[in-house]
């Protein structure tokens, strides 16, 4: 008979407590499927020139975003769809038709609240990410999103979506096509108007159902410029909206977007004394709210620029706002900011807040010519720009209180460092619609390296999606927090300012820099947050050396179909690459990092492994674990990839009494080595038969021979 039966589990292996080119499929860090072949999806919201025929709000940002989708055999662009939406719990889509015409595409930048639409009397939720609307009869001309903070755009009457294919729809892309220098598409067909090219993207002329892949394809979505409407060349108005086309540009795998909060930013002023006497720069509300976008330059022929380091924010925005305030020696201005400023180590770079001015680069190999928005960032060479030599700004100092009465001087900046709005596309030579992170403070060996003989766009690539200003941090104050700030000029001296920022914390998804200088002045640790509780460390790197400027980019992965069967039950993955900021050469380093197991999460460590890929197999690293924090410590790394924090759990074996044999059948821990083993002293132990799988997927193993008196059975797991 059978006494007992359990399972033991043994544990193998010790427990120690340049220039940016377009995406590559490698760089793709969101995908689903299975197979060797490879497709993607890229999605841009943006807003639409014409907005006849539609109420659907402006988009919170433009943002072009882009999945993964692994396959064999034959597939199609509705299928592959289907599979991100559905692995993806952030997008969803309201699709008609069969699933060949896609209607709406939202997408949840803040990762929380309920995925809906409504037309302002009924909402309508999303199953699996997909609003199913058959027969096209949901008025997505009048919806928008439940959550404000989403990017989202819906069309039929009105603008729609437009989808596109790669050039010549036969795959063989590794990058993401290349809109080119033009603006707009160019029609190939003066008959079928709705035929064309824009650079290597080209307008699908079939449903969704109708789009095969192949390996190398590559799907895009942009938001039409106008409503659904036929050309007429009687009607100019339908025109415009035909040859209005564009793809989507180049997607961006280092950045998150930028979604505006007023409180992290100066929201009233306390007081002001010599300020410039000339309008519009003696008006002291300028300091208050974000940095400035765009203004209204009239010495150039009356255009609207955008804020960049080499071109700086004057005069009036378009509106007609002031944009920056002047201080006169001997004056000052002292705001209060909508919400404390703590002084937190995790914060990147130590530093704690950002003050914004109005200096610029000026000096350039050649002669530029007047800078605005139709400069060519790549082109325009610095010529020796560091602070002393091609850099115009102000000296400024600035203090730092809780209650507005004790101050402490954080310090003096030679000049506050230049500011920078928008993003620049290096690929297409041209500014994006997306906003740099005015929370996100510069590396501070970007202030002092200089960018002699670089391009500006090679110089932009330094921010890594910051909004440039100086920083400042709170260490050696002896503050835990401040809600006011002063800024004012040295005797003798004037400055300007634009606005003051809290430093918000980098989550997950986001990037940071690290450099060489940064290793010399101990500054060594990235810290990366959890986006849904900002405050808990998800990622926490730190360096002890790297070879050359690196860009550090991080993503929370869910998907594991890219990969080999990973044992156990993953607990937390993240995919951590370092590249060099600018240029295509190689970044050689050592660092250590320590990840949070998943929040589900609340052993002491000992059925926890660390597996790094190494293709094609992971690999076992060494760890301690810090129960306090519950994360997990590898050192030595060399090359981060990604990292899998993974959770062995015993199976339980579920007995069944055949003829003169029993079966044990359990779902096995994969890649780890099961033996099935046989007692009936409990001391001597004899092995029944052996199993290495590679699935979870449940199996049997059978004793066809036990003894004829009782027996004791357990399961024993050798895990690397």
């Amino acid at each position: 008979m059978i006494k007992q039966l359990f399972a033991t589990l043994a544990l193998a292996g010790s427990l120690f407590v340049s220039k940016s080119s377009a995406i590559s499929l490698d760089d793709i860090q969101i995908w689903t499927g299975s197979g060797t072949n490879r497709a993607a999806l890229v999605i841009e919201w943006s807003t639409p020139e014409n907005l006849t025929y539609t109420s659907v709000p402006a988009t919170m940002a433009d943002k072009t975003l882009v999945w993964g989708f692994r396959f064999n055999g034959t597939a199609n662009a509705s299928q592959m769809l289907n599979a991100i939406l559905a692995a993806d719990p952030r997008l969803y889509a309201v699709e008609a038709y069969g699933g060949d015409f896609t209607e709406a595409l939202g997408y949840n930048l803040n990762a929380s609240g309920i995925q809906g639409i409504t037309d302002g009397l009924n909402t309508y939720y999303f199953t699996n990410g997909v609003i199913w609307d058959p027969y096209g009869i949901l008025d997505v001309d009048d919806c928008y999103p439940v959550n404000g903070g989403d990017l989202y755009w819906g069309g039929s009457s009105g603008p729609n979506w437009e989808v596109w294919t790669e050039l010549g729809d036969d795959g063989g892309f590794e990058n993401s096509p290349n809109r080119g220098s033009n603006e707009f598409w160019t029609t190939t067909d003066p008959v079928n108007f709705y035929t064309g090219n824009h650079g290597q993207w080209e307008l699908a002329g079939a449903g969704l159902g109708e789009l095969l892949l192949t390996n190398g394809s590559w799907i895009g979505y942009s938001v039409a410029s106008g409503g659904d409407n036929y050309l007429d060349n009687n009607d100019p108005s339908t025109i415009a909206y035909n040859t209005h086309k564009h793809a989507p540009p180049s997607p961006d795998g280092t950045y998150t977007a930028y979604v505006c909060n007023t409180n992290d930013f100066a929201v009233q002023v306390i007081s002001t004394n010599n300020l410039d006497a000339a309008s519009p720069y003696n008006d002291p509300t300028a300091v208050l709210g974000r940095p400035t976008l765009q203004f209204y330059d009239p010495y150039d022929y009356g255009v609207t620029d955008r804020v960049s380091i080499v071109d700086e924010p004057f005069n009036v925005t378009p509106a007609g706002n002031p944009v920056i305030t002047g201080i006169e020696t001997g004056g000052q201005i002292t705001v209060q900011l909508g919400r404390k400023i703590y002084a937190n180590p995790n914060h990147p770079y130590g530093m704690d807040f950002i003050v914004y001015g109005n200096s610029f680069f000026y000096s350039f190999l050649g002669n530029p010519g007047t800078i605005s928005d139709a400069t060519d960032f790549n082109a325009l060479i610095f010529n020796n720009a560091t602070f002393s030599n091609g850099l115009y700004g102000h000296p400024t100092t600035v203090s730092v209180s809780q209650d507005g009465v004790n101050w402490y001087t954080c310090g003096t900046a030679p000049e506050l460092f230049p500011d920078n709005a928008y993003r620049w596309d290096n690929t297409n030579d041209a500014w994006t619609e997306e906003e740099m992170n005015p929370t996100k403070p510069l590396n501070p060996s970007v202030l002092t390296a200089g960018f002699s003989g670089q391009s500006v766009a090679g110089g932009l690539d330094q921010f890594v999606g910051a909004a440039g200003g100086t920083a400042f941090s709170l260490q050696g104050s002896g503050l835990t927090w401040i809600q006011y700030v002063r800024v004012q000029p040295p005797v003798g001296a004037s400055t300007f300012v634009d606005a003051i920022a809290a430093v918000d914390s980098v989550v997950v998804g986001d990037a940071l820099s690290i450099t060489p200088e940064n290793i010399t002045v101990g500054i060594t640790n990235l810290d990366f947050q959890n986006p849904a509780n900002p405050g808990q460390n998800l990622i926490a790197l730190s360096f002890n050396s790297v070879s050359t400027n690196g860009r550090v980019s991080t993503a929370a992965l869910s998907e594991f179909s890219a990969y080999a069967p990973v044992s156990g039950a993953v607990s937390s993955a993240y995919k951590i690459k370092v590249q060099s900021v600018s240029g295509p050469g190689p970044v050689t380093y050592q660092a250590s990092a320590a990840l949070r197991a998943g929040s589900g999460y609340a052993g002491n460590g000992g059925d926890l492994r660390v597996y790094q890929w190494n293709w094609p197999n992971w690999i076992s690293r060494p760890f301690t674990f810090n129960p306090t924090n519950q994360e997990v410590f590898v050192t030595g790394l060399t090359n981060f990839s990604t990292l899998v924090v993974s959770q062995i759990i015993p199976p339980q074996l579920v007995i069944q009494n055949l003829t003169n044999s029993y079966a044990f059948q359990f779902a096995p821990v994969p890649n780890g080595t099961h033996l099935l083993q046989r007692s009936t002293d409990l001391i001597h132990w004899t092995t029944v038969t052996t199993l290495t799988p590679s699935t979870p997927q449940p199996v049997t193993l059978q004793d066809d021979a036990p003894p004829a008196g009782q027996a004791f059975y357990r399961l024993s797991i050798s895990v690397p």
